[in-house]
């Protein structure tokens, strides 16, 4: 690890690769730091010829280019089953689809059988299934970046959806090639690391006997954690039932960087901005379709035009201010928890059950066992009025 500050300081790494890619002699790797088990860059001293490439190109050391919203938009899919699968109002899928069309690249994350995240360019639209939904956890991004470097260079054009500092790794790499490069940028909470999502998973995974085949960060409801072991979901907590999510949006297991993040403010680097359009009708009233809504910030004139050609979603022009106010990582990084210190003190020692009993278990077993109760009872008080109706 002293190897980072030849690189970035090291709670400024992002962990986006861009310093493995540009590398010219292969001297840079991806590691699991030893604590909180965030990805890091760790040089190989006998490869390393002192160029200084890693440390030009990282995004970390970057001065940005910020650009003003120049549109934005509530959006969802034209035909609702196309939206199926997606974390919000289909958008990203929709953008993969436009792009495929015009033979574009894609890049996005999928998650393996292993839970682990990773970024990945495809030129088929049947991989577009495994990019949709949230992943809330740090993705390997370095052989997905070297993809897009050899693809920009054969001149194909490239549609790289990812967080705001994913996407600023594949503006730095691109280089020359930054005419062909689209970017559109997750509105981001912060990245836990895979380490605590494996421990957490084998944690439940003991809790319930069962071994968990499938996990889900998003439901139709919102923000839940779903486990499931291939037959049933062993494992179905709303978002502050949940250790893993209220840790990751408390700010306790998100990487150190994302607590002072340069990319959460009004101002993007990307060409288009997306996320959920939380809080929209609260400048002006809005029909809500039933179903999810995102929005939409256009952020260029090439985002512009992207986004004129995608004639498989809904757009309604709304007000960018009201997509701030309902969305505050678009105003300023999550604030770092005061138990964070705790957490990797207890967590590095003895665990991540200890973990999570020294911060977040009891207040969220509290709200389980006072809230669940209620909510199952009026779904089935629900169900019943439902099926007295059919009957009549």
């Amino acid at each position: 690890m002293e190897n980072m500050q030849k690189i970035c300081e090291n709670k400024k790494c992002y962990g986006c690769g861009a310093c493995c890619t540009v590398c010219p002699k292969d001297a840079i790797s991806l590691k699991e730091n030893e604590t909180t088990g965030h990805l890091r860059p760790v040089i190989d001293q006998g490869k390393c010829v002192d160029c200084g490439l890693c440390s030009k190109h990282c995004p970390a050391n970057s001065e940005y280019k910020y650009k003003d919203n120049t549109v934005t938009y509530a959006a969802y899919r034209t035909d609702p089953e196309k939206q199926n699968g997606s974390s919000s109002g289909g958008v990203a899928a929709a953008f993969y689809e436009l792009a495929i069309d015009k033979n574009w690249a894609i890049v996005g994350t999928i998650m393996d059988s292993n839970f682990k995240a990773r970024m990945e360019l495809s030129c088929d639209k049947q991989n577009i299934e495994q990019f949709k939904g949230s992943k809330y956890v740090q993705a390997y991004p370095v052989d997905a970046l070297n993809q897009v470097k050899s693809v920009l260079k054969e001149e194909k054009n490239v549609l790289f959806i990812g967080t705001p500092c994913e996407c600023e790794a594949a503006r730095s790499i691109a280089m020359d090639n930054a005419e062909r490069l689209l970017t559109v940028d997750l509105i981001c909470h912060g990245v836990p690391s895979y380490k605590v999502l494996r421990d957490y998973i084998k944690w439940v995974e003991v809790k319930k006997k069962s071994k968990i085949q499938k996990i889900s960060f998003r439901s139709s409801w919102g923000e839940e954690m779903i486990l499931n072991d291939g037959k049933k979901n062993v494992w179905h907590r709303r978002m502050w039932w949940d250790p893993y999510l209220e840790a990751f949006n408390s700010g306790i297991i998100n990487n150190d960087a994302c607590f002072e993040c340069p990319f959460a403010r009004e101002k993007r680097c990307s060409d288009l901005t997306i996320g959920d359009f939380w809080g929209i009708g609260s400048e002006a009233p809005f029909h809500k379709p039933n179903r999810k809504v995102s929005v939409i910030g256009v952020n260029s004139k090439r985002g512009f035009d992207f986004l004129n050609e995608c004639k498989s979603l809904v757009l309604e022009k709304r007000n960018w201010s009201e997509a701030v106010a309902g969305n505050s990582q678009l105003r300023a990084p999550l604030p770092k928890s005061s138990q964070y210190d705790l957490f990797w003190e207890k967590y590095y020692k003895y665990g991540i059950d200890a973990a999570f009993k020294a911060t977040v278990y009891k207040k969220v077993c509290k709200r389980y066992y006072k809230e669940y109760p209620i909510i199952l009872l009026k779904s089935i008080i629900k169900k019943c009025i439902c099926w007295d109706r059919k009957i009549q």
